[in-house]
């Protein structure tokens, strides 16, 4: 199992919940995903808790934020949930689980009565597409799911003219197109790559990089530049404002520490006045001239004056350690810009390799599928032919059989789309066609 989000936000109470509201949140609940709550949950479903507990004595229901969050049914069939710990969830309805999870809350924290649970369907398990579609791959299930809709999310039937593998000429532009898109990423990657360098650089502005000055759409190249150049300009003048505020901070506790210093010396000055005068005074005490009273009241004076000369030296280096932290400050946000530089350089070049391999795969492609347009001498269409489709349900070693357009699909399910190709057997009987068959497999 492995939590998705259990939430951050501090608890919150809900004042004064109407019956209807209360009613809702009773874990006997309904699934907004699946009203009828029949589902049974499986391995990869995605489901979100909710507890809330009754407080009688505000009449509120308090949220407890620890535990509400999104999960997912583990490959054991569980989810663990804090508290709780792991909670059987394979095969059950999610009423069943909000009914263990509220129980043994209950009993794991003494309350009389069981939290109000509630277990949502966020997520069922992904279907999947493979066969003779034209995107096959995984897909997001939702109830009510046919066949039919799922051909249609998987693109429909195959789009070849060729019905023994060649390649079609609306392949060809399909591949002509995901070069003009890999170029432009590759145009775009390169900008941003000329604009990290700029800023761990320190230089003015960016520096329009050769690859972009030899792109065949000199307009998008503009409008891509004008992007980065306003990143540039907002990431140096935050990284200026931040450093200048430091920098100012750091002047500001120095000239606090030279006030300081000017007063600890005027301090220490009246200090050793007063404990003159003192040692004056205690002699005329001795001979019998002063009262001791004037002696007494000097040295409460002098007193006061060493405490303040202390609270001066405190304030001296508490000072200090203020200038100590923005100085250090000033360097951990130098050292942090230029981290944050070199790790989005290092993603950017990683992006420049990968776009740059699919560049020459997909050129190689596009001239692969013209050699084969050029060669295939005719063209037998595929669009006519029906389409049969099989379920596998139950993962390997499941059920497989037969299905319609009109069949419902569960999570989890694959569904195969094959092309029924005994019909253009008859279709290529004359020694013409034959030749020409034989010649494009050859060929390829």
């Amino acid at each position: 199992m492995r939590r998705i989000d259990a939430g951050n936000t501090p608890a919150y109470s809900v004042r004064r919940f109407g019956l209807a509201a209360v009613m809702l949140f009773t874990w006997l609940g309904t699934s907004p995903a699946v009203a009828d709550g029949l589902f049974l949950l499986r391995p990869q479903t995605r489901v979100k808790v909710t507890v809330l507990e009754w407080l009688a004595n505000t009449g509120e229901y308090r949220e407890w934020t620890a535990l509400n969050g999104e999960y997912v049914v583990s490959p054991a069939g569980s989810i663990s949930v804090p508290l709780v710990g792991e909670v059987s969830a394979n095969g059950r309805t999610v009423y069943e689980v909000a009914g263990r999870i509220a129980e043994a809350l209950r009993r794991q924290t003494g309350l009389v009565k069981a939290p109000a649970t509630t277990v949502e369907v966020v997520r069922y398990p992904s279907i999947y597409v493979n066969g003779s579609v034209d995107r096959p791959g995984e897909f997001e299930y939702r109830p009510g799911l046919t066949v039919l809709q799922a051909l249609a999310m998987a693109g429909g039937r195959v789009r070849r003219t060729d019905p023994l593998g060649g390649y079609s000429d609306l392949e060809q532009i399909r591949y002509v197109g995901e070069l003009g898109r890999i170029e432009l990423e590759l145009t775009r990657s390169a900008i941003k790559q000329a604009r990290l360098e700029a800023e761990l650089q320190e230089k003015p502005a960016v520096e329009l990089p050769q690859e972009a000055k030899q792109a065949d759409s000199q307009e998008a190249v503009a409008a891509i530049l004008r992007e980065e150049e306003a990143i540039f300009s907002a990431r140096t003048d935050a990284f200026a404002r931040q450093l200048s505020s430091l920098e100012e901070l750091a002047t500001l506790f120095a000239e606090e520490i030279k006030v300081l210093d000017e007063k600890m010396v005027a301090q220490e000055r009246q200090v050793s006045i007063a404990e003159a005068e003192l040692r004056d005074v205690s002699k005329l005490v001795n001979s019998g001239t002063v009262t001791k009273s004037r002696e007494t009241s000097l040295e409460r004076i002098l007193a006061d004056l060493q405490s303040d000369r202390l609270d001066l030296a405190i304030a001296s280096m508490r000072a200090k350690q203020r200038l100590s932290e923005t100085e250090r400050d000033v360097v951990n946000l130098k050292s942090q810009r230029k981290t944050e530089i070199v790790r989005d350089l290092q993603t950017v070049n990683a992006e420049l390799e990968e776009l740059k391999l699919r560049r020459e795969i997909t050129r190689q492609l596009l001239q692969a599928t013209g050699a084969s347009i050029s060669r295939r001498g005719m063209e037998l269409t595929m669009e006519d032919q029906p389409l049969s489709f099989a379920i596998v349900r139950g993962g390997e070693g499941g059920q497989t059989f037969k299905a319609s357009p009109a069949t419902l699909l569960e999570p989890g399910d694959v569904l195969e789309v094959r092309l029924d190709l005994k019909g253009m057997v008859g279709q290529s009987t004359s020694p013409a066609s034959t030749a020409a068959i034989s010649g494009g497999v050859l060929s390829r």
